[in-house]
């Protein structure tokens, strides 16, 4: 894909020759980004899959609670500064036991 003619305008120089397999997973792994901000890799739930509980203690493990974007179930259609400040503050509330 990476040498079709439809990709010639916009291709440019190649940094590193991609003959095989291999080759490109390390150019992946070596150049791969994201623009997102990253959520929902422990997400909260009451299910046998969920990672931290509703009061974002971590499931199996004792005095442990995740705090941030991470515990969402899936990502907002938004920008995740406010979610994950309020999920800050949640997790603050209830480590004071207000919460």
């Amino acid at each position: 894909m990476l040498r079709s003619p439809a990709f010639d305008p916009v291709r440019g120089e190649m940094p590193q020759p991609l003959e095989t397999r291999a080759d490109i997973v390390q150019a992946i792994k070596e150049n791969a980004s994201t623009t997102w901000h990253q959520t929902s890799t422990c997400r909260m739930g009451i299910d046998a899959d969920a990672v931290v509980d509703p009061e974002l203690r971590v499931n199996g493990l004792e005095g442990l609670r995740v705090c941030d974007a991470s515990v969402m179930p899936s990502m907002v259609s938004g920008n995740t500064n406010a979610p994950t400040i309020m999920i800050a503050e949640k997790g603050a509330d209830l480590i004071r036991g207000s919460g």
